[in-house]
Formats: structure tokens, sequence, C-alpha cells
């Protein structure tokens, strides 16, 4: 093999490995996000989080989009689409905390990565890609794991499963409106607005429900979580909004890098580690030990996304992520990335060029006559 090429494959193993590195970082993170919003919820109502949060999330991701793209990265494309997606976005995220609210953590995240499958399931109602009868086996799968992870009873009458479901659904629409976005703006674009649309619809929630005249102690914690009325947090308690402010622009470039520096096809898959950092957050942190059932849906799911992820790819289509479906978006052909990403640097460090091999010694001439 020759030198160039072998130093070409150490390269692209060692960006593999940093994309997958990124992710498992980014996810990681995320998870903290969520034990500190389980923490606040018996204080505050969930839209003053998702406010506070995003007044200084947005300037966060507002200064990384500017830094990578210019304001190029700031332009919109179908203006109706990107509110559209953003109503989405904010009902798939207030869902999944009104969910948190009653629901373990492991219940809540394993749930919530049925995703993939509900998104191979619109992508046949509403895009008409077609899917063959195994992918259809494996969502067939995938749902068996989340009525397994409620529970053989049956739990589907307590509001928080139905939030989670909602959760579950609003984002795999949320996928695809995405997906009529990704020829005119950058995935980082995309965030940014849907963090401006998030800071703007819950402070309109914060008007209507933030008086507190709709709570009542004696409703659901769910929806307890929803109406409570909006309390001026304590200093420990803007600290902690501040940590989730941090992690939401933070997790987001991490992921967008993720996928940046490595194969789509090979990251995409790794995202599942988030319901591993669900449900070992929940059991350091929470002291929520997951149950048998909840173990075996999540196999059920888990197995069941990884298998749809790779029959997708055997067919050709575009890896997405799982988690943030914006993350995996190549940037569009007419826009110029202004600097290397932060994490191509770091590859740069951790991989240095490999000084080419001599070539190997010539075999010695055979200068004996022939017989």
């Amino acid at each position: 093999m020759a030198a160039g090429t072998i130093a070409q494959t150490q390269t692209e193993d060692s960006g593999s490995m940093l994309g997958v590195w990124l992710l498992s970082v980014g996810l990681l993170i995320f998870t903290f996000q969520d034990v500190i919003v389980r923490e606040l919820s018996s204080g505050h109502p969930v839209h003053e989080l998702i406010f506070l949060r995003g007044t200084l999330a947005i300037w966060l991701m507002g200064f990384y989009v500017y830094w990578r793209y210019g304001f190029d990265g700031f332009r919109i494309y179908l203006p109706w689409l990107v509110v559209l997606r953003g109503m989405i976005g904010v009902t798939c995220f207030t869902f999944y905390y009104l969910a948190l609210a009653k629901l373990t953590l492991a219940d809540t995240v394993t749930i919530t990565f049925a995703s993939p499958i509900v998104i191979a399931v619109l992508s046949v109602l509403i895009l008409k890609e077609p899917v063959g009868w195994r992918r259809w086996c494996a969502i067939l799968f995938g749902f068996l794991g989340v009525i397994v992870v409620v529970g053989p009873a049956g739990q589907f009458d307590d509001p928080a499963v139905l939030f989670a479901i909602g959760g579950t659904v609003t984002y795999a629409i949320q996928n695809i409106t995405t997906r009529f976005l990704r020829n005119g703006m950058t995935g980082p674009g995309i965030a940014f607005y849907q963090m401006a649309l998030f800071v703007t619809f819950s402070g309109i929630a914060g008007l209507i429900l933030g008086h507190g005249a709709f709570f009542d102690d004696g409703q659901h914690a769910s929806i307890q979580f929803f109406l409570r009325p909006w309390q001026i947090p304590e200093w420990t308690d803007y600290g902690f909004i501040a940590i989730t402010s941090v992690i939401a622009a933070v997790g987001f470039i991490l992921l967008t890098n993720a996928y940046a520096v490595s194969s789509p096809a090979l990251v995409a898959p790794f995202e599942y580690t988030g319901v591993l950092w669900g449900v070992m957050a929940g059991w350091v942190f929470l002291n929520e030990v997951p149950g048998l059932w909840t173990v075996a849906g999540a196999l059920m799911i888990v197995g069941s996304g990884l298998y749809i992820l790779y029959r997708e790819s055997r067919h050709g289509s575009p890896a997405r992520s799982p988690h943030n479906p914006a993350s995996a978006m190549p940037d569009p052909p007419d826009v110029d990335v202004r600097n290397p990403p932060e994490a191509e640097r770091l590859l740069e460090i951790l991989s240095p060029a490999t000084p080419p091999a001599a070539d190997p010694p010539a075999p010695p001439a055979d200068n004996r006559s022939p017989a």
C-alpha cells in the first residue's frame, strides 16, 4: 500500500473516532440538561425555563453561526416553513419535558429515541419514499418496544406517556420539515432560528399562562409543570438555567462538528448512546433504577433504529441525525465557510501528518547466467 494511502486512511480513521467522541460528549451534556430541568420542574413552569434558557443560548449560537459563515449563515429560506418548524420544535421540546416531570429519565429518553421509527413511517406517507418489507418489520418491532417500555399492563391513559409519545411524533415531523430547508440554509442557521422561535413562543405562553390562574396543586405533575406560575428564580436556579443555555449551544456545536469531521453514516448510529446516558443519569442523579421492561424495550427500540439506518444506507439515503435533524445537513454549495470548524483543527492536532514512508529497498539483482 502506498504511503499516501496509508496516511489518508489513518487520517480518516482518526476523524471517524473524533466524530464519535464529539457526538458522545454532546449527547452526554444534553443528558445533564435533562437532569437540571427535571430538578427545576417543581418550582418553575416549562415555558419559563425554555424562555430563560433560550435568551442566553441564542447569543452563543449566533456568535457561532457568524464565526463560521458570516452573515450568509443567517439567511432564511422559505420563512413560513422556518416558523412552522419552530412551532413544531417548541411543541416537541415542551412535550418532552412535560413527560419528564412524571416519568423516569430512562423511560422518557427511550420513548423519544423511537423517533427514527416514526420518521420512516412519515417518509412513506409524506415524502413517498419506498420502504421494503424488512424496514416495515423493523418499524413494527420498534413500536412494540415502545409498548414494552410503557409496561405490559399499559399506561397510555397517563398524560405523561401521551406527552412522551407526542414529543416523539412532533420531533419526527420537525425532521421531515428540515429536509425541505437543507438546500437553502445551514444547519447552525436553522438551529439559531429554532432557538429564536423558542424564545418567542415560550414568551407568548408565559403571557397567557404565567399568571398561574389555571394552576392547581392537585393536578397531574406534567400539567402542573405546564400551568405553574412564573417565579423569579433564586440565584442558584439562575446558575442552573445558565448551564442549560450553555449546554444547548455547545451541545449542538459538538453534534454539528461530529458530522463535519466524520461520515454521517458512521456517526449516526452512535447517537443511540443517548439512551445509555439517560439511563445512567437517571440512576446516578435521580435515584431511578431502570426496570426490566425499560431495558428490554430500549434494546428493541435501539435495535430497530439501527437496522433502519442500516437499510437506508444500503438504499443510498443520506444518513440523518436521530437526535437533531440539522446536525447532519451539508452546507449549501453557495455558502462559504469562513473558518475551518474547531473540530477539524482539533483533528489536525490529534492526527499530525504522517511522514511519507521510505520506498522499500529493491531486491538484489540476479547476475547469474541462465542455466
